[in-house]
């Protein structure tokens, strides 16, 4: 019997060579440096294992209970997040599953036979442990499963990661659609006031019918704009119901967007430390590992399989005859000499790793692609909208001016309420631009898979 194990197990061991790592594939090449730079937009070096602690919620920066009490609210109750947590339970029990094969199936048998053959045993019954192994098959499919329990991990941090985005852009939004919905209401009311001049001008011949026609065209432009922008608000509002599960209504806010810092610090990092922190990227590397430990499942397959059973069976005596209790045992080693669906089996192994490594080169790249490009948007944004605001205040004071003018009736009041209009589009413009450093600051935040800082 000694003799049979170290055979076996030299046998096992000289099969180790058979299964080898993927290792023929070039790594993704990273540039430790952004093409692109924006202000406000802090170059640090984050390590998230060891400063987490220390670190809070970027969105708790802004001091808004309402956007604070939205992400628990999608933490909790949002059904991506359950369907992702899922899918963790799903690869969990899967991995179980295969580290349980590791223990041998027991049955227990019992009844009635008065079969000659089996010796007219009588009532019998017996117990049967039974193990068939093939243990690199066993190693490999085990490393496959705790590969992929990873990668479903990290997916689950990726959709944790697009809902908070979700979340705080659906936020932000409605905040500035509700104030665009005020600028247009007093434009509106500035522009009707404006067509009664014209009418009362061209009445007194002062001006022609033209002003009273671009003016009555313009209101008309504006009210349409409105009903648009109180559609985006009935959108925002259902569609943050929706990633807190919730049915549609409408969401109480305790903040206006005007109040809301657009210049808050962003915190970037290198692109390789961004890389490594990104859980779609590591989801991406651990279904790559899982696939390479796939083509060992493979191999495998032209390797030993131990088979070993063990049945105990005990009998009344039937007829009176005798019935003595034993064991039956057996071992047999099982050697594939001929198996061409394992080869295909392996080649195909083969297509998928070289699948998930372009889809994983892909990942790397589009990753790098996407922030550099918000980083850029990030910038444009900041200097459109600082530009616009030192053109608002030129406006605001234009427009004090003129009030002045009118007042000392050097001016009309026509004069100075075109200009109140022309602030109250620049005002339009700047809610359109503020909202798009915002969002690109949370596409960031995103993009550089920063949770906390």
């Amino acid at each position: 019997m000694k003799k049979i194990v170290l055979i076996i197990s030299s046998c096992l061991l000289s099969c180790c060579s058979l299964i080898s790592a993927k290792t023929d594939m070039p790594p993704p090449v990273v540039y430790n440096k952004w093409s692109s730079s924006s202000p406000g937009i802090m170059i640090k070096k984050v390590n998230y294992a060891l400063e987490s602690q220390n670190l809070t919620w970027w969105w708790t920066k802004y001091n808004d209970k309402t956007l604070n009490n939205l992400m628990e609210s999608a933490f909790a109750n949002n059904n991506q997040l359950q369907i992702a947590a899922a899918n963790t339970d799903y690869a969990n029990a899967q991995l179980k599953s295969i580290e349980f094969a590791w223990i041998p199936n027991l049955s227990f048998l019992t009844g009635y036979s008065s079969f000659p053959a089996m010796g007219s045993l009588g009532y019998f019954y017996g117990g049967m442990a039974s193990y068939s192994l093939n243990v690199f098959q066993q190693i490999k499919a085990q490393e496959q499963a705790k590969y992929i329990v990873k990668a479903t991990e990290y997916q689950q941090k990726s959709v944790q990661l697009g809902v908070i985005g979700q979340v705080a852009v659906s936020y932000f939004s409605l905040l500035a659609y509700r104030e665009q919905l005020e600028i247009y209401e007093k434009l509106n009311a500035d522009l009707v006031e404006i067509l009664k001049l014209n009418n009362q001008r061209f009445k007194t011949g002062v001006s022609s019918q033209k002003e009273p026609y671009i003016s009555a065209s313009e209101i008309s432009q504006v009210q349409a704009k409105t009903q648009i922008i109180k559609h985006n608000i009935v959108l925002t509002q259902n569609a943050i119901k929706y990633l807190t599960n919730q049915n549609p209504g409408t969401i109480a806010v305790t903040k206006k967007f005007s109040d809301i810092n657009a210049d808050l610090i962003v915190v970037s990092e290198l692109p390789l430390t961004a890389l490594n922190n990104r859980p779609d990227i590591q989801e991406a590397s651990s279904r790559l590992e899982a696939a390479n430990a796939g083509i060992g499942v493979a191999q495998s397959e032209l390797l030993p399989t131990i088979s070993f059973a063990n049945f105990y069976r005990g009998a009344a005596p039937n007829f009176g005859n005798s019935f003595t209790t034993n064991d039956l045992n057996q071992m047999v080693l099982a050697i594939p000499v001929i198996n061409a669906q394992a080869l295909a089996d392996i080649a195909a192994r083969n297509a998928i790793y070289k699948q998930i490594y372009f889809q994983y080169m892909q990942s790397v790249v589009a990753a790098l692609r996407d922030i550099d490009n918000d980083i850029s948007e990030h910038a444009q944004y900041t200097v459109q909208l600082n530009d616009n605001l030192r053109a608002l205040g030129d406006i605001d004071k234009t427009c004090y001016l003129d009030k002045a003018r009118f007042d000392s009736g050097v001016s009309s009041y026509l004069e100075y309420m075109n200009c109140i209009t022309k602030y109250d589009y620049y005002r339009l413009t700047i809610v359109q631009l503020k909202l798009g450093k915002i969002m690109a600051m949370v596409k960031l935040y995103q993009d550089i898979a920063i949770t906390k800082n």
